[in-house]
Order: structure tokens, then C-alpha cells, then sequence
């Protein structure tokens, strides 16, 4: 009797397993839908990572659930597309008018698309990022001026040209005119001191002294505060990034955002709640020459001017940008470190359609058996070499440094001053007072 029911449950495991290779493998002829090369052989269209990458999912899927396909490619957007009044645009519409099967382009399941379409397990993972020119170093000639603000440079200056007068000042009228400087020797050693040149004049005079001992305390303070300053610019120099955020670009509207028009990208931007999202979304919308048919040649556009970025998922992104480098010879794009969204990329079928459970049965055990992810990394970019080191300081413009930060040298020379006013003032009075008591008595 045992015999007898181990052998039944043997037959009842291989009609199982029998049924479940009947559903997976299909055993037709399918539409398939792509907006990508080499599949869609497109003209003026190159091939990506993307592109690769779903070419040989495909060739995959076709061999193990034993189906053949044709490839078709939508006549008027080459992306997903959005909803219209009628139908959608793009390969899914071509899904909408059951003109295709599957679209073997992957990408994300948006709300209006989980009500027009079934769509599988996310077999891939990416992210949208932002591209924008390659930083440049935020040290040049201009650095060795902007250390100090112009608040700060137009203290200096007074603060240089009282000094110079009261130092004249105090030389052109004191009672012993055997010190007395020349003016312009006066003036020469001021500038001598103040570009750390150096200098020497012999001075008895205590106020004299006092005004030039104060303004030599506060040059101490600028001068170590300009020279720190610029060593940590040129030895941790800062990376001018046109932006550091996407809020960035929402609230500069000299910002050109490009995307790919009727992308998941576009997409996403759309349903979004973000404000940020909202602004490039209704910019998008205000400046449509900003949608791309395509990511061709897409960091030649970012890098002809500053004020260019590129919103897209970061794996052809990455490509793009790597084989420009290859051809350019340097790097002309990178993509900001923060990434905006992270997708789960699936594929799409018709609604209710009598494939989606094969096909998600299929993309499981490609997960499960980590063909997935050999698909991913055999063609997507190795470690990309157009990259700012996450030591590096990311900053628009070097930041100056203001009077509040260097208000203790100014004091100290506007205490000083004042200091040797009231000592030249005592000065005087006690001179008049010794010229009082010395004077001879006429009887």
C-alpha cells in the first residue's frame, strides 16, 4: 500500500511539474514592441546600455519559454509614451491598440499605467540622476581676489588710506622736525608693509609709533586669514557645480533642464507632488524645445554651455557619458552624486493578458538564478572614470570671507587709532603746558 501511494505522489509531482513547463513555455509568435537599438534598428539612433541589455533579456526569455517574435517600433515617439485624449503614444500605445504583445523596453509602473497594462516583477534597477557639465575647479585668478568680500576689500582700502593720513598727520605736525618723513617715503613704506615687502624708518614720535604698531597687528590678522584661505583653496580646492541639487534648478530659471520627451522621466516629473518636480515639469511644459527625441548626443548639448542639464535614468547616462569621454579624450559631463528617484524597471503586456503570469514566472527565476543581475553588469559601465572625489567640497561660487569674520583686526586698528588720538591730544596739551611753565617772567 505504501508502494502504491509513493508512486501516485510521484505521477501527481511530474503532472505539476509538467503543467508548470506547459505554462511556461508559450509556443507562439509575438509583437514585440522596443524603442531601443539594436532591436529596433533605428536610423541615426545609437546603441546603449539599455539597449544591449534588453537584447539579451530576449534572447533569454526566447529560449527558455520557446516563443519567436518580431520587432516593432512606434511610429511616433521612441519611448514609453503618455496618455492622450484617444490612446497612448510611444510603444505603449502600440500595447494600447494591440498592435504588440510585449514591450521587451523596460521600465517603471506609474499609476496610469498600472490601469492600462500589466506589467511584470521589476527585473531591473536604476535611478534618475542629473547631468551636468564637469566642474570646474573653483581656483583661478579671480580666487586670489574673491577670498575677501567687497564689503571686506572696501574696508581694507579706507582702513589703509586713514592710516596713511594719520600717520602724515601726526609726522607733519609734531614739534620735533628732525623725524620728520618725507610724504612719499611715508607712503612707500605703507605699501611696502601692507604687501609684506617690508620696510624701516626711524620715528620717535610714541604716537606715531602707536597708529603704525595697530595697523601692523591688523595686517597680521588679514594677512594669515588671505594666506590660510587660499592654501586650503589650492591644496582641498572647491568644484564650481552649476548645480547641487534639482532644487537648485527649480529656483534658477537661467537652468535649461533637457529630458526625453514622453520618458519615464518626463513621466515621473508629472504625477509628482514634489514642488520641485512641479517647477521642471511645468518648465518642460512652458519651453518645449527642451524634449529630446532621444539621449544622443546628449553631453555634446550639456557641455556647449553652463547653464545645460540633463534629467534621465543614470544608466545611459553613465554610457553616454563614458564613451564621450573615450572619443573626447577628457570628461566633459558628470552626474550629481544624489540620485532623485530609484526605479524598479519591469516589462509590459497587454491588459489581462494570458502572458503575464509566464512571463512573471520566468523573471523571477532570472532574479532568483542572478541571470538578472549578469545581464545588468556585463552592459553597463565599469566604475565610471568621469567622477569628482566625495572629498571634494561641492560649492557654486568660492565662499569669501566676510567683514564679520574679520572684524577683530578692524577693531584692534579702530581701537588703536583712537587710543593714539587721545595720547596725540595729551601730547599737545602737555607741550603747551611745558611751554607755559618754561616761559622767562618780564618784570
Amino acid at each position: 500500500m505504501e508502494g502504491w501511494t509513493f508512486k501516485l505522489a510521484v505521477v501527481y509531482l511530474m503532472q505539476i511539474a509538467k503543467t508548470l513547463v506547459e505554462c511556461l513555455n508559450i509556443n507562439k509568435h509575438l509583437q514585440i514592441a522596443t524603442f531601443y537599438n539594436p532591436l529596433g534598428n533605428i536610423e541615426n539612433i545609437s546603441t546603449n546600455s539599455k539597449g544591449l541589455m534588453e537584447k539579451e533579456l530576449l534572447e533569454t526569455l526566447s529560449k527558455k519559454m520557446n516563443f519567436t517574435y518580431d520587432i516593432i517600433v512606434s511610429n511616433d515617439v521612441l519611448q514609453f509614451g503618455l496618455p492622450g485624449n484617444d490612446s497612448w503614444s510611444g510603444v505603449l500605445g502600440k500595447l494600447a491598440r494591440k498592435e504588440a504583445d510585449m514591450t521587451i523596453s523596460f521600465g517603471p509602473v506609474s499609476y496610469p499605467r498600472f490601469l492600462s497594462f500589466d506589467a511584470t516583477v521589476g527585473i531591473f534597477r536604476d535611478h534618475v540622476a542629473i547631468m551636468i557639465p564637469y566642474p570646474e575647479l573653483g581656483i583661478d585668478a579671480s580666487g586670489l581676489v574673491s577670498i575677501f568680500s567687497l564689503f571686506t576689500w572696501m574696508l581694507i582700502a579706507i582702513s589703509l588710506a586713514i592710516v596713511a593720513l594719520a600717520l602724515w598727520f601726526v609726522n607733519h605736525f609734531q614739534y620735533d622736525r628732525d623725524d620728520e618723513i618725507n610724504g612719499g617715503l611715508l607712503i612707500l613704506y605703507i605699501l611696502g608693509v601692507t604687501f609684506s615687502q617690508g620696510g624701516y624708518l626711524v620715528q620717535k614720535s610714541t604716537v606715531f609709533r602707536m597708529v603704525l604698531g595697530f595697523w601692523l597687528l591688523a595686517l597680521v590678522v588679514l594677512t594669515y586669514a588671505y594666506t590660510g584661505t587660499l592654501i586650503s583653496r589650492l591644496t582641498a580646492p572647491k568644484h564650481r557645480f552649476v548645480i547641487n541639487s534639482l532644487e537648485d534648478a527649480a529656483a534658477n530659471e537661467e537652468i535649461l533642464p533637457f529630458v526625453v520627451k514622453e520618458s519615464s522621466v518626463q513621466e515621473e516629473f508629472m504625477l509628482s507632488p514634489i514642488a520641485s518636480f512641479q517647477e521642471i515639469a511645468n518648465r518642460w511644459q512652458e519651453y518645449p524645445e527642451l524634449l529630446l527625441r532621444d539621449s544622443n548626443g546628449i553631453v555634446d548639448l550639456v557641455a556647449e554651455q553652463k547653464n545645460r542639464i540633463f534629467i534621465g535614468g543614470d544608466t545611459n547616462a553613465r554610457w553616454n557619458i563614458e564613451n564621450d569621454r573615450k572619443r573626447a579624450g577628457k570628461c566633459r559631463a558628470i552626474l550629481l552624486p544624489d540620485k532623485l528617484v530609484t526605479r524598479n524597471n519591469g516589462l509590459f503586456l497587454q491588459k489581462h493578458s494570458s502572458l503575464t503570469t509566464a512571463f512573471n514566472d520566468e523573471n523571477l527565476r532570472l532574479l532568483q538564478a542572478g541571470i538578472a543581475r549578469q545581464i545588468e553588469v556585463r552592459h553597463s559601465p565599469s566604475l565610471p572614470a568621469c567622477v569628482v572625489s566625495s572629498l571634494s567640497t561641492r560649492s557654486t561660487v568660492p565662499t569669501a570671507l566676510r567683514y564679520d569674520q574679520l572684524n577683530a583686526a578692524f577693531y584692534i586698528l579702530a581701537g588703536g587709532c583712537c587710543l593714539s588720538l587721545i595720547v596725540f591730544l595729551l601730547e599737545i596739551l602737555y607741550h603747551h603746558w611745558n611751554r607755559s611753565r618754561s616761559r622767562p617772567i618780564i618784570v
